[in-house]
């Protein structure tokens, strides 16, 4: 799952409007954002393999600490701890759901990883058996996966939230969308990275702008408990 994580950050931003939004674009891709530092640095391991799968060409046979699930459920703990206290600061009354729904945030990428994987999943670090469905086996039904999962949580925002004043407010958030949508659909016929460093570097920058754009577009944007707006 690459740009399907994204539906989880924009359905969670619905629940709890005040948390950042550029906080839950990291959260979702936070194990990711792990891996790829994990790979340039040679503490995971990835090789790519053109064919390897029908949908990329990424054979994951070696990250325990990024993708495991007892390190989901470790990052998830972590992250939602660190962000407690800011929430605490911004918003006292709240701090304990935004904490543990940015918790979930990060959790999320397993379940959503588990459909889409190679059995490359492990369990417990690296000892015992490892799991994946491996739909990205088939392409039009991983692209048609990761189709439901942003357009599902674009669904749920865009019902709760009402556009703000101005260009962005009006329209930003909207184009944003669908350059998710158009990316999701251009994710499988882009043509990879032909190294492990290119592959981190470029992984590590589009997770930044996604969040730093999705972000400020989403402080245009103006919900119930909000009237001036997200933020």
């Amino acid at each position: 799952m690459f740009i399907g994580h994204y539906g989880v950050s924009y359905a969670i931003k619905r629940a709890s409007p005040r948390i950042p939004f550029w906080i839950l674009l990291l959260a979702v891709q936070f194990v990711d954002l792990l891996f790829m530092v994990f790979i340039m640095i040679g503490v995971e391991k990835v090789r790519l393999i053109p064919g390897f799968t029908a949908y990329n060409p990424y054979d994951l046979f070696y990250m325990p600490y990024s993708h495991s699930l007892v390190a989901h459920v470790g990052w998830a703990l972590l992250v939602g701890g660190i962000c407690w206290p800011l929430f605490r600061k911004a918003a006292p009354k709240q701090a304990n759901l935004m904490a543990i729904l940015t918790g979930v945030a990060v959790f999320s990428h397993f379940p959503l990883d588990l459909l889409m994987h190679t059995p490359d999943l492990p369990l417990l670090f690296d000892s015992g058996p490892k799991f994946g469905l491996g739909l990205w086996h088939y392409r039009t039904p991983s692209m048609i996966a990761e189709l439901i999962c942003i357009g599902g949580g674009l669904l749920v925002y865009f019902r709760g939230s009402k556009p703000g004043p101005g260009f962005a407010g009006q329209y930003g958030m909207h184009f944003f969308a669908i350059f998710l949508l158009v990316l999701t659909v251009a994710t499988p016929f882009l043509p990879p990275p032909e190294t492990v460093i290119e592959f981190g570097l470029q992984a590590l920058a589009g997770f930044g702008i996604i969040a730093a754009l999705g972000g400020w577009l989403d402080r245009h944007r103006m919900w119930p408990e909000t009237p001036g707006g997200a933020q």
